[in-house]
């Protein structure tokens, strides 16, 4: 049982790492092999997914801290006869079940999550069967599960903005990463940084932990940055919740930002990078509005007002260095 444990955890940590469908797809048909395999899937997965505690995540004030309740770890686990792909579903479920958490290998197999996702330099909007907008950003995917009683979505990578449609009795919780944000009928953007996970707060209020954290309730115009259990709550000016957003609108807007911070972001949405070649202009300030899917203009803009040259490679990426 050791073995197939691990062959589990194996297989399911190799195909959320890579958000690839060959991976997903080789991870679901090892499962159909044998009923034991999905009792083994579902417990790795469960041991990831904490949705059994989404609902404790309260909706109240601004930016306070609120106490966790305890959380029952469940009973133990038990052996659950499956018998062919009806049976096994059946003991996906309650295997889940009987471990305190529900593993969402179940609803992927009965069909009830979908997936979204976005190439690198797309943007995408999806309209859930509930009303609400999923928003998704460059080289993104999430997976979204509506249930009678939760409103469930996983941000797998990069970045969205949720338009959530008010139903005070089916919460709607983001999981990015770890950290859980939950709200009833709000605006709000999640980016899955290398460091953090970054929250911005467009408009209503959300509640948000993240480990062993207490919950935070944030509202609107304020941005959180979340990791390793701390939150730490920030309040934005108009000016930079507008850059922050713009990227709904097809742009992308720098002020003050370094040269360094507006390659990064450009480099988001470019299969072939720019590159800056020289250190000593890394730090150049920023400022201006341009076009994502024209970095054209970005670099001819370096070039007139920048004291920058940009040098075309090939392979059509671009290496920036001083002018002089």
């Amino acid at each position: 049982m050791q073995a197939i444990e691990a062959e589990a955890a194996r297989l399911y940590l190799k195909a959320r790492a890579s958000d690839a469908a060959q991976d997903w797809d080789q991870a679901y048909a090892w499962v159909a092999q044998d009923p034991a395999h999905g009792f083994a899937f579902a417990k790795a997965e469960a041991g990831w997914e904490l949705t059994g505690r989404l609902q404790e995540l309260p909706v109240g004030g601004d930016d306070q801290p609120a106490p966790v309740p305890s959380v029952d770890s469940g009973a133990e686990d038990a052996a659950v006869p499956l018998i062919g792909r009806r049976g096994l579903l059946v003991g996906l479920a309650a295997a889940a079940a009987s471990i305190g958490v529900a593993a969402t290998v179940t609803l992927r197999l009965l069909g009830a999550v979908d997936r979204y996702r976005t190439a690198l330099g797309e943007t995408r909007t999806v309209k859930l069967a509930d009303g609400s907008l999923v928003h998704l950003n460059t080289n993104s995917s999430v997976e979204v599960a509506l249930r009678d009683d939760i409103r469930s979505i996983k941000l797998l990578k990069g970045e969205a903005r949720f338009d959530v449609a008010h139903d005070a009795r089916r919460p709607f919780i983001v999981n990015a990463d770890g950290t859980l944000v939950r709200a009833v009928g709000t605006m709000f953007n999640v980016r899955l940084r290398p460091d953090v996970t970054e929250l911005t707060v467009i408009e209503g209020m959300v509640a948000v932990r993240n480990g062993g954290s207490a919950v935070r309730r944030i509202g609107s115009g304020r941005s959180a940055a979340v990791r390793s259990g701390s939150i730490a709550v920030t309040h934005l000016e108009p000016a930079k919740m507008k850059q922050r957003i713009a990227w709904q609108e097809g742009m992308v807007e720098f002020d003050g930002d370094t040269l360094a911070q507006a390659v990064g972001e450009f480099n988001r949405y470019r299969s072939n990078p720019m590159v800056i070649g020289d250190p000593a202009i890394a730090s150049l300030r920023i400022g201006g509005a341009f076009r994502l899917d024209r970095s054209q203009d970005f670099v001819q803009a370096l070039e007139s007002g920048f004291g920058v040259r940009a040098v075309p490679g090939s392979d059509s990426s671009i290496i920036l260095v001083s002018a002089e």
